[in-house]
């Protein structure tokens, strides 16, 4: 079963040392920020897409472990071939390494549940750090507009002459 935790805003998912001979690769890394839907597929068949890539390995009717290519770039799957299994999706056209992660968990319901609290807490952390840099940005932009403005009507006053202030 693979085990989930977080790390420095990145989810790591640490893969037993079977599968993680078959996938050439201990953990697998995705950014906090590329995660957009998490949910449960009761099939884990359902899960695995087109076309295995030159990492994937698998036994039939017991495990696959392993990266799959398809029309939106690569998944990441470490299956058990019974049970339901966890889906961790980012959004088309992100610079995620991966489309999709499909992983067996010892409670998917439970890893679900945790998974979308820290997300929409990073996702909160994002949005108020993103509006107060762009909040900084427009009253930056705003005093310096009104300072060109400013100097401008100085300029055209000493072009045309003094003007009367309204």
């Amino acid at each position: 079963m693979t085990r989930l935790h977080i790390d420095d805003g990145d989810l790591v998912v640490r893969l037993p040392w079977r599968w993680a001979l078959a996938a050439r690769r201990r953990t697998v890394r995705l950014p906090l920020k590329f995660v957009d839907e998490v949910g449960i597929e009761p099939h884990w068949w359902r899960a695995v897409r087109p076309r295995p890539g030159h990492r994937y390995r698998f036994r039939p009717g017991r495990w696959c472990v392993g990266e799959l290519e398809h029309a939106r770039g690569r998944d990441f799957v470490a299956l058990r071939a019974q049970g339901p299994v966890l889906v961790i999706s980012t959004s088309v056209g992100r610079d995620a390494l991966y489309a999709r992660l499909a992983l067996s968990a010892d409670d998917p319901d439970a890893a679900a549940a945790w998974l979308r609290e820290v997300a929409a807490k990073s996702a909160d952390d994002r949005l108020s750090l993103g509006l107060s840099t762009f909040r900084l940005r427009c009253i930056s932009e705003r005093e310096a507009k009104d300072a060109g403005t400013a100097s401008r009507r100085d300029e055209n006053a000493d072009a045309y002459g003094s003007l009367p202030r309204a």
